[in-house]
């Protein structure tokens, strides 16, 4: 509604009135003696309504009247420009839709919000606890979840986000200068990726169509029609059905990739494109030329899935564009293709040689595949095609050009999501393919569809186009509704997520303050924390700098090896009294979600998951078993040693909740503890001696 109410008003202020942007202006061809009085009209316009009647159907009936004989061509409205007025609008108002969430986090939390941004994606949390890291001075390669830095004395391999390092520090600069929190700049990034991401999309339409409605309109339907894109989406949105992928609101806008990579990949496009244009202009061509090289790199170093499906395009595009040759645009393709392609290249090089330093757990944890297999399936390929089956046929009927530049443009982004879904025929490598589907392969079917169907319409007479131009608009707004709809059912579907972890997120601010306190010692700033809850531990480094035992994203970055990881969710298990002997493993998908997550952390993450890997292998009941087996005999292992390593500075339990410290307390001495909110703190120090060593009951799980 606010996004509705804001657009209406914005319009209405607007000296361009709501129906010139339902009606196309006018396209006719008058005798030369009348042309010019034509025009001066025409600029002229009506006085009492103040508006351009060129774009009215009362002026189309007058001129049809005044020239019967006349042949239809384009003629642009003069007293409207073709600027960024639309653009502007749909912007702001797919910007109100994506600061709706973060509104009602605040509102439901009032006084009470202690900073936290509204809760979507899992992912987000390990992407602000780097930024946070980088915020308070760490390293490019750090681990914000085991607290280790690069350092000469110890260095760190790479990891996925110190490759991808550019949106993370792009985020914490600004927000290190100014006194920004991870939590809050990530807050302003929504806003500004939702509203650059609209106005970059409608840029490139209107470069490719010429027409400020189209892109407006247009920009719309990429943005807010994604899930439609996937066809799955809506069906799980809607009505809860179990669906084999996973769904985000907005999927563009997770923080912060795809999100901060996510426009850069259309002005990408909108400069290369630029650039073909220019080419009578050698100077315009190689300086928008090289900007779009500098724009590449950044999406190199920005996120894997936009810098290849960018790859992907160019190469299309290219190859596309040398086998037409328009027209009078030859001269400097050449050129311009090969700056841009150098740059790339310079760009990569470094990369490689950071993926060369990558840690050795970073292909499993990214669950890399080896495989040859095409893959058909997506339902952004099927779009994709469809969209070349409606140009090849138009061109084949000869109601098309082919070779036209705008045609090639909209087959280059119909062809993209063949290529990239299908480059491990080739490569033999897949990489959670899934993420093509979520993040850039569905909107650029739908960018596709868009200037195919622009392309189609601007060949159709002027009386035959006013109907459709009201089609389309039309199209946008319930593009905008749809938008509507799908943030406040997800908004809602994630209230629980995004309210308990602002609840949570007091502790690590406490934490992150005697840290900062004077006198604060070693233990205090780098202190292991033991959350019993998960979801507790996997946001304490976006705002705490002491490491955690064990939580989700421990295994994303390069801080621990493969065994280590094992070990310290061996640990967590064992200090919060997780019961897993009781599990059948014949039942093992009956079980709830949390002992399932455990189980599944146990054996290996991800590889029985077909929506995130080609080579996807089911649990069976026998690597339950064997999980469970190797739980167990670490239970009866467990000793002095392996509770000092990693050693436990602090623990977090509910206030309000029984807790079961029976195994902490035998190796840790806990002070009173400090209540903060609905939490407790307690500091923790090693104990000299095990309080009951060697009683086995006490290890299975009863009284002392």
């Amino acid at each position: 509604l606010l996004a509705c109410a804001s657009v209406a008003a914005l319009v209405a202020w607007s000296p361009v009135t709501f129906p010139s942007f339902f009606a196309p202006g006018l396209d006719v061809r008058v005798p030369k003696p009348n042309l010019q009085v034509l025009r001066r009209n025409a600029r002229m316009g009506s006085p009492k309504s103040g508006r351009n009647e060129l774009s009215s159907r009362v002026f189309l009936k007058r001129l049809q009247r005044q020239f019967p004989q006349g042949e239809v061509l384009r003629l642009h409205n003069t007293t409207r420009p073709n600027g960024w007025r639309l653009g502007i609008y749909a912007s702001l108002a797919v910007t109100l839709l994506a600061l709706y969430p973060q509104f009602r986090l605040q509102l439901a939390r009032g006084r009470d919000w202690n900073g936290s941004y509204a809760f979507f994606s899992q992912d987000e949390i390990a992407y602000s606890a780097y930024v946070n890291a980088l915020i308070e001075g760490r390293p490019r390669r750090n681990d914000p979840y085991t607290g280790r830095d690069d350092t000469p004395a110890s260095p760190q391999h790479e990891s996925l986000f110190s490759i991808q390092f550019a949106p993370a520090y792009a985020l914490a600069t600004p927000a290190r200068f100014l006194g920004l929190k991870a939590t809050t700049i990530f807050i302003l990034l929504a806003a500004f990726v939702a509203f650059s991401s609209t106005l970059s999309l409608f840029w490139l339409i209107r470069l490719a169509t010429n027409d400020e409605r189209v892109a407006a309109a247009g920009a719309l339907l990429v943005v807010c029609l994604g899930t439609f894109a996937i066809l799955y989406a809506p069906l799980r949105m809607l009505f809860g059905l179990d669906t084999t992928y996973t769904f985000e609101y907005f999927p563009f806008l997770r923080r912060y990739v795809p999100a901060l990579a996510f426009p850069f990949f259309f002005l990408f496009c909108a400069l290369v494109w630029h650039a073909l244009l220019q080419v009578q202009n050698k100077r315009k061509a190689l300086s928008t030329s090289l900007l779009a090289g500098a724009t590449f790199a950044f999406l190199v170093f920005s996120y894997f899935y936009m810098w290849t499906a960018a790859l992907a395009w160019l190469a299309c595009f290219a190859a596309l564009w040398l086998i037409a040759r328009p027209s009078g645009r030859a001269g400097g393709t050449l050129k311009v293709f090969a700056v841009i392609f150098a740059m790339a290249i310079a760009a990569l090089l470094p990369y490689a040689l950071l993926l060369r330093n990558r840690a050795p757990t970073m292909d499993s944890v990214q669950l890399l595949a080896i495989s040859h297999a095409p893959d058909f399936s997506r339902s952004s390929i099927k779009l994709g095609l469809l969209v070349l089956c409606l140009l090849a046929y138009r061109a084949l009927r000869a109601k098309l050009d082919w070779r036209t530049p705008q045609a090639l443009l909209a087959a280059s982004f119909a062809l993209t999501p063949l290529l990239v879904f299908n480059q491990q025929v080739i490569t033999g490598r897949s990489l959670q393919p899934l993420h093509y589907e979520l993040y850039i392969a569905k909107y650029l079917a739908l960018l596709a569809a868009v200037l195919t169907i622009a392309l189609l319409e601007q060949r159709r007479e002027a009386t035959q186009s006013i109907l459709s131009k009201r089609v389309f608009a039309f199209v946008a707004a319930v593009a905008l509704a749809w938008g509507m709809i799908e943030t406040v059912v997800e908004t809602r579907r994630h209230a629980w997520a995004s309210l308990d972890r602002d609840q949570a997120l007091i502790v690590p601010q406490r934490l992150a303050a005697i840290a900062r306190s004077p006198g604060a010692e070693q233990t205090d700033t780098q202190g292991i924390v033991l959350y019993f809850n998960l979801d507790h531990a996997d946001i304490s480094p976006v705002a705490a700098p002491q490491p955690v035992l064990w939580a989700p994203h421990t295994p994303a970055f390069s801080g621990v090896s493969t065994e280590e990881n094992r070990q310290r969710l061996y640990q967590y298990l064992y200090y919060t009294n997780e019961d897993l002997s009781q599990i059948d493993e014949q039942r093992f998908d009956a079980l709830d979600y949390r002992k399932s997550y455990l189980i599944h952390s146990l054996i290996e993450w991800g590889n029985n998951d077909p929506a995130w890997t080609v080579n996807w292998k089911q649990i069976t009941p026998e690597d339950v078993r064997l999980a469970l087996s190797a739980y167990a005999r670490y239970l009866e292992a467990f000793d002095r040693e392996q509770a000092a390593n990693p050693t436990l500075s602090f623990v977090v339990t509910p206030a309000d909740a029984p807790t079961d410290f029976r195994r902490l307390d035998r190796w840790y001495e806990r002070d009173a503890g400090e209540r903060i909110g609905q939490f407790m703190l307690y500091r923790v120090r090693l104990r000299q001696f095990a309080l009951l060593s060697g009683d086995e009951k006490l290890i299975q799980g009863s009284p002392p």
